[in-house]
């Protein structure tokens, strides 16, 4: 390690930064200004390994959860995803375009009002569905299309069909955020196995590709909704 340190290689020059920056919870105070020998072993010495990866993965999740909270775009990513973790519809999805609908609008890289308007400075409120708008003004947005929007009608009451029977017609939450979140609610009362497990998110990841398309295809034909 003293070879190492002598050398000031990058890994460990970036390493000591990253240490002095989240600091430790050792009791040892560094001189950030130093670069001697014995300041270093003592930087190498002070966090052990598995402190240090929490440290990291503590300041990882709170500056991911700043962010997150501090931009409007992802309000929907918000009340999805609470925590970093590896989502389970990345692997169950049955294709690769139901995966990629399902990230595209869990993260708003999207072509629906809310984020059209966001790029051409349209008022957030101003940012209606083109579907509803002869009846009544709503934003067009993710919960919109996903839990009322009449271009999604008829997959989404499919969707709800093939769950129920895939649950043995047990009562199932399918509001907007249920749908968004894709895997199935826990459920002490109500165990699946593996293979109904994937099934449900292959079921949620398909249904949301169909509205989506057909949100689309309606955008294109003069919004006519035609399913």
């Amino acid at each position: 390690m003293d070879e190492q340190i002598n050398l000031d290689l990058p890994w460990f020059t970036n390493i000591k930064y990253i240490m002095l920056k989240l600091g430790t919870e050792d009791g040892y105070h560094f001189n950030q200004n130093s670069d001697d020998v014995i300041n270093s072993r003592l930087l190498a010495d002070a966090t052990p390994p598995q402190r240090f990866e929490n440290q990291l993965k503590e300041h990882l999740t709170q500056a991911w959860k700043f962010t997150i909270d501090q931009s409007s775009r992802l309000s929907f990513y918000s009340k999805l995803k609470t925590s970093i973790t590896w989502e389970p519809y990345l692997d169950h999805a049955q294709s690769f375009e139901d995966r990629k609908m399902s990230s595209r609008l869990r993260c708003s890289a999207h072509k629906l009002n809310i984020e059209v308007g966001r790029h051409s400075n349209i008022p957030r409120d101003e940012r209606s569905c083109d579907f509803c708008a002869p009846v009544r003004r709503i934003i067009e947005d993710e919960e919109h299309l996903l839990s009322d929007c009449p271009v999604g009608e008829s997959h989404r009451k499919r969707m709800t069909s093939l769950l129920q029977e895939l649950h043995c017609n047990n009562e199932l939450s399918l509001d907007s955020i249920s749908i968004g979140k894709i895997t199935p609610n826990s459920d002490e009362n109500h165990t699946i196995t593996e293979e109904q497990y994937s099934k449900h998110i292959q079921i949620v990841t398909r249904a949301i590709k169909c509205m989506y398309n057909m949100s689309l295809k309606c955008k294109k034909t003069g919004n006519k909704i035609n399913t």
